[in-house]
């Protein structure tokens, strides 16, 4: 690994006072801050007034969850990825090139981290102040491969095989906007209407692989129950994961170019079909739909909505294709 380069401030040298840029980590006399749902996104699907849920299962509203960004952050760097993501969501995200997926990456790779950024100034309860942040630096340095890797929005970055994301495109029917993930195990989806992307960070493309039924879900269109359904696969499979990945990189000052690099395995514990199950049930119920009984039925079978108008299970049929 090269000497520690100049070009961002890494985690462990934060201090979080909230006078930092929380991207490159460089102090800021500048008071601007970065919405981390865009605001176009934000009036696109009328998410001003909505609420997200924190980690603590408070709700806050999508327009007061900014982060300190020093403005060449803020009105250069994160602006052109924007421009960049927006163009990919007017296309529906397809026929994505590497560079199309590394977009995708640092803009859902930026919500994730920049949420859990945002509840280090955020009290756990506002009626007892003693229990302090909902998030600690400590806890948000096991975040420090992901903040690396959203320094490719600032750097010209060169990701080696393997990549460490798996991206998965849908196909839905309904306009509805929908976000959720899974702190823990690095996933993200989103639904934007009629179409959704499911993203696994930090896990070295197998998922992608070991998921590639799921891959071929894009040529069909799916219903909400259908979404959750699979979202519930994706996530209970990187919920899976024993270990991460270990990640290193090697700056040029001279070219200004950062180059990561990935070492180690992957490894993960068995499927377990009623703990899967129980990942389903819990999305389906926040969601509000309820099918009567657990989707683990007693004789062992699950119960699955990916079927077709005959009964035909989704990814069986188009796998004969």
């Amino acid at each position: 690994m090269t000497e520690e380069p100049d070009f961002y401030r890494p985690l462990r040298q934060e201090n979080f006072d909230g006078g930092n840029c929380f991207l490159c980590g460089k102090k800021s006399d500048a008071k601007t801050a970065e919405h981390i749902f865009p605001k176009w996104l934000q009036h696109k699907y009328d998410l001003w007034d909505q609420k997200l849920i924190l980690t603590n299962f408070s709700p806050i509203p999508y327009r007061h969850l900014t982060v300190p960004c020093c403005p060449k952050c803020n009105n250069e760097d994160l602006s052109l990825m924007e421009e960049k993501f927006r163009k990919l969501l007017e296309r529906s995200f397809e026929n994505l090139s590497f560079q199309d997926e590394l977009t995708i990456f640092q803009w859902t790779a930026k919500i994730l981290y920049a949420t859990r950024y945002k509840e280090l100034s955020l009290l756990v309860d506002r009626k007892q102040p003693d229990l302090g942040k909902i998030l600690t630096p400590m806890e948000l340095e096991g975040y420090s491969s992901l903040h690396l890797f959203l320094q490719s929005i600032r750097i010209p970055t060169t990701f080696n095989e393997p990549k460490p994301w798996s991206i998965f495109v849908f196909q839905c029917d309904d306009e509805e906007f929908f976000y959720h993930n899974n702190i823990n195990a690095l996933c993200v989806s989103m639904k934007f209407g009629k179409v959704a992307i499911t993203i696994v960070f930090e896990e070295n493309n197998l998922i992608e692989d070991f998921m590639n039924g799921f891959k071929k879900l894009k040529e069909y269109k799916i219903n909400f129950p259908q979404y959750l359904e699979i979202n519930s696969h994706i996530f209970y499979s990187a919920i899976l994961k024993e270990n991460v990945p270990k990640y290193f990189s090697a700056y040029n000052m001279d070219q200004n170019h950062l180059t990561v690099n990935t070492m180690g395995l992957l490894r993960s514990r068995e499927w377990d079909d009623k703990e899967f199950a129980s990942i389903f049930d819990y999305l389906l119920n926040s969601c509000g739909i309820d099918i009567g009984q657990s989707v683990y039925v007693s004789d062992g079978t699950l119960t699955t909505f990916l079927v077709d108008e005959n009964g035909e299970h989704l990814t069986k049929k188009l796998s004969k294709k």
